[in-house]
Order: structure tokens, then sequence, then C-alpha cells
């Protein structure tokens, strides 16, 4: 992935900075450079109104390795940074640029250093001097890269070595800490930027808790409060659950019945809901009594229960409402901190297991589906894993679901097999391991995915408009053998220069409506008589004959 990565921190630092920043007299790489430490600086200071000095200090020559200084008054913190931009995305920071890097942050420190001092402003040295006379003032060191391998223990040890000697007063708060930003990590940032955060605060009465392995909370939450959770957050609720809103009348009127006649007995017939979050606060008040407690819960998701929330909020203003403050639903509250969201995909699995799942949904655990999510929505696309899910863009053109990904990423394995898979049953493609490996790895790239589907869809258009101006077999192989088409073309163009950001969809589009029709009229040519097109092109082997049969034809192609 280093090079679709690289492409688009590239892209996002230059729409943000390159305007005020960029400077023609310095290298490509040393303006990227320079932009990367002004972002990186930003990621580490909080937002606030009040007036921050960033001081970028890499033009002097003589500036030990730091790209950039922050300064942010209101919060005490001084920030330090290092870049170091790798176009090609790989390796890491060097030893001897991190040496020189802690050395400028000695000597801006008032530390005694040997050579040059750093050639910093006045006015931010003036503001360092005066934060770091202020109690509780805080360092933070940075590095960032856009290389793909972490920091090497031989190049941590001497950062490591720093912290200590500023954090050497015992049973104090850390004055100083390192953050190092790579290339995943500068990526995710730019994916993740319009993520909805859900915070619920809720009241849960008879509320027990279990500490181990996982801190949980459950108990009784009145129907009222869930539904209002739905009219402020709406399907964000929903941001990491198998299953999205199904309008299903059944279990919706079955659900707006009980809160009618039995609102008293709602908690018994209804399943409840299970939510996963971040961080679970619980205010002290609760303490005194399990009768009710208030609790906040910070980067909340639903992942067990959407139709119970989505079917209480639908009742809010209609003649249901005024039973909700009288029905009750079971909530189970488990906190699961960032960093373990393998736990989070196993507890929104088996929470989801109860009623039948396909294999595209529970692929939406997958964390080779989440970052393909991540990185085609940093291309401008939405990509759809839930079977369910209702897009949320109006641009049905910037849509990518799932079923159409497999089948396209099928197409364009370099094994005909799988094309053929794809034809035979869609289905197979999320349900066999290995087939879905072989789609869905670390090494799927998302522009190759995006420009597999856009030319799969191609071939389907082309085809389509064939088939409806003819009929038996030609209108027979126009119909099924546009997988195997699909293949053929794909393989012709190449992996390589599909995931190449400089290849030109449009000319490789306009390209497609010749190729296809080429390959559709040796096809028919060479097709067996009394053969049914839609049996043919499941089998593998009746493929491979038709494949050999036009093989001069697909040489001289």
């Amino acid at each position: 992935m280093s090079q679709f990565h690289v492409s688009q921190i590239e892209t996002y630092v230059r729409e943000r900075y390159e305007a005020e920043h960029w400077k023609p007299a310095l290298t490509i790489v040393n303006n990227l450079s320079r932009l990367l430490a002004l972002w990186a600086t930003d990621l580490v200071l909080p937002d606030t109104e009040e007036p921050s000095a960033l001081t970028e200090v890499t033009d002097g020559g003589e500036d030990r390795g730091i790209d950039a200084v922050g300064v942010n008054l209101a919060t005490k913190e001084v920030v330090f940074v290092q870049s170091k931009w790798r176009q090609d995305g790989t390796g890491s920071m060097a030893l001897g640029d991190v040496l020189k890097f802690l050395q400028g942050v000695r000597s801006l420190l008032g530390m005694r250093v040997e050579g040059e001092p750093v050639h910093a402003s006045e006015q931010t040295r003036q503001a360092i001097q005066s934060l770091l006379k202020t109690p509780g003032a805080r360092i933070r060191l940075v590095t960032a890269t856009t290389a793909a391998d972490s920091l090497s223990s031989e190049v941590s040890r001497p950062i490591d070595e720093l912290l200590a000697s500023l954090n050497d007063l015992p049973g104090t708060e850390p004055m100083a800490l390192h953050r190092h930003f790579g290339q995943s990590d500068l990526f995710n940032a730019i994916a993740e930027r319009d993520r909805p955060t859900v915070d619920i605060d809720l009241q849960i009465l008879d509320w027990g808790k279990s500490a181990e392995p996982q801190k949980m909370y459950y108990g009784r939450v009145s129907a009222a409060q869930v539904a209002e959770w739905f009219s402020r957050y709406g399907a964000d609720l929903f941001a990491d659950n198998i299953r999205v809103v199904i309008p299903r009348s059944d279990i919706n009127d079955g659900i707006l019945r009980t809160v009618s006649s039995k609102p008293e007995n709602f908690a018994y017939y209804n399943n409840g809901i299970t939510i996963l979050s971040r961080s679970i606060e619980l205010a002290l008040g609760g303490l005194l009594s399990r009768d009710v407690g208030y609790f906040k819960l910070s980067g909340a998701s639903i992942v067990n229960g959407a139709q119970t929330v989505s079917t209480l909020g639908a009742a809010l203003g209609t003649e249901f409402e005024a039973n909700l403050g009288s029905a009750y639903v079971i909530v189970r509250c488990i906190e699961v901190p960032e960093g373990e969201e393998g736990l989070a995909q196993s507890i929104t699995r088996y929470a989801n297991t109860q009623n039948e799942v396909s294999g595209q949904d529970f692929a939406f655990l997958d964390e080779q589906q989440r970052r393909l999510a991540r990185e085609l929505q940093v291309l401008g696309y939405e990509y759809i894993v839930r079977s369910a899910e209702i897009p949320r863009s109006v641009d049905r053109t910037k849509v990518i679901e799932i079923r159409d990904a497999a089948v396209a990423l099928a197409c364009a394995h370099p094994k005909i097999n799988y094309a053929i898979i794809a034809k035979r049953e869609v289905s197979r493609l999320f349900t066999e391991g290995p087939t879905y490996s072989a789609l869905f790895n670390r090494s799927t790239d998302p522009l190759m995915l995006q420009r597999a589907v856009a030319i799969t869809a191609e071939v389907d258009r082309v085809l389509d408009t064939r088939q409806a101006d003819v009929d038996g077999a030609e209108a027979g192989v126009a119909i099924h053998a546009r997988r195997v088409i699909a293949h053929l073309i794909m393989k012709k163009i190449g992996a390589t220069a599909l995931a190449n950001p400089e290849t030109d969809l449009t000319a490789v589009l306009a390209g497609v409506e010749r190729d296809a029709t080429v390959l559709l009229n040796a096809l028919i040519a060479v097709f067996p008589e009394n053969a049914y097109p839609g049996n043919v092109f499941k089998n593998q082997a009746r493929v491979q004959e038709l494949l050999d049969a036009i093989g001069e034809l697909l040489n001289a192609h």
C-alpha cells in the first residue's frame, strides 16, 4: 500500500498547506517534508481559540533536524517536530537524523550542547522560554514520516533516554512525551477525519457491573431515552454493527404493538441492545445506589439491537410516543478501549449469531474491509459492505458495493477460476476462506479495486447493449461470458497498471468497448452447438477449451 498511501498523504498536505508554505527554491521532497511537519504539529496540538505560535525552522540550514516548533500557550504545550518525506514509502527514520533532532531539542530547551544553535525565530525562543517557566508545562517530541516501517530500537533508544532525563522527578506526571506518526498513522488520520463520533448519556435502572475481563454495565433503560438516541444520531449509532436498519414491517409492527399494548412487558419480550464504547464513565452519584446510575459512553456503537433502536426512534411524534416512558429496554454497555479492535469484532460477531447473517455481512468485521473503506473514502468513494446498508452519497457513481468489488476483484485475479466462481455463485466469494482471502487481503489495492469495478461495469454495459440487439447463442454468450471477458481484458491491462496512479482510467475505459466486442465475437465463433452458455461459463474446463480455441485470435489481439 505504500505508493497509494504516500500519494494520498501528499494530496492532503498540499491541499492544506501548499498555498502558504511552499517555497519554490526548495526541492519537492524538502517542501513536502516541511508540509508534513506542519501537519504533524497540528495533529498533536489541540484546537483552541487561544493564540499559538508555529515556526518553521528548516530553512536555516543549521536546524539540527527540527522541522517545526509549535507552542500552545493555552494548553501549556511545546511541540518539536522532525519530519522525513519518503516518496517511495519504504524504510524508516535514520539514527543520524534522530540524533541531530534531539540535539536541537536540547538546545532549544536550554541544555548544554555543542555546535551551532537552532535557527528559530526570537519570537519562538521567547515563547518556549516563557512556557517552560510555567508550572504544568509539557514537552512533546514528534517524529513523522511517510516511511512504512516503525522506528527501530536503535532509533527509539536515544529518544527514550532524553525523555528519561526530562522526566526525572519521581511521583509526578511525565513532563515530556514522544509521538511517532508513520505512514499508516498519517493515512488513518486522513481517513478518520470524517468518521462520526457518538457520545451517549444514559440512565440505567437496577444496574449491575462486571469488571473482568472487560468492564460491563447492564440494566434497564427507558425506551424514550433509546428513541432520543436515534433521533439525535440516526444510522451513526450503528457504524460498527454487522447489520443495518432493515425496514421489515413485521418486526417493526411487533415492537410497536408491545409498546402500545403492554409497554411494561417490553423488557421481557425484546432481546435488548448491546453497546460497545471506547470509555464508560459512571457519575459519582450512581455509586451510592444500584437503583439508578448515570453513565457517559464515549465513542459508542450499538452492535446488536439496531431494529429495536430504530423502531423506537420512529415512534417519536406518533400515537406510540406516549407509551415510550413506560417501556424499558435491557441494555449491555461494554467498554472496549482503543487498540482492542479484535475484541470488539469478536463481541459483534457473537452478538449476531443468534439470527441468520450472511457471509457478506460478516465480512464487515474483517479489518481489510475496514481498511479498504477508509482508503476508498480518501479516493472519494463510499464503500458499502453490509447487505442492507443504504448509501449516504446521492452520486451513485461514487458508491462501490462489496459484492461488485468481490466480482471485480475475482475478474481481475490472474487465475481465471475466480472469475468463474463469480459467475457460478457470488456468495462463494465470501464463504470460502481461501477464495475470500485471495481477493481481500493486505495487498488488495483500493485504486486497483476501484478501477476493476469500473472496468467490470463497462464490460457489462457493452454486453448489455450487444445483447439487446441479438438473440440465440449470440445473446446467450453476451449474457454469460461477461465475467470471462472482464478477466481477459484486465489480464491484458495488468494488475500493476491498474494500481498505478499514473494510469489514465479514461483511456483504459475507452478501449474496453473494442476489446469486449472482439472477445465476444471470437467466443461466439467457437461456441459449440447445442450447449447452454449459462452452464458452459460456469465450468472451468469448458471455458479453457473455448480460450484454447480462440488462442490465435487472442494473441493477435
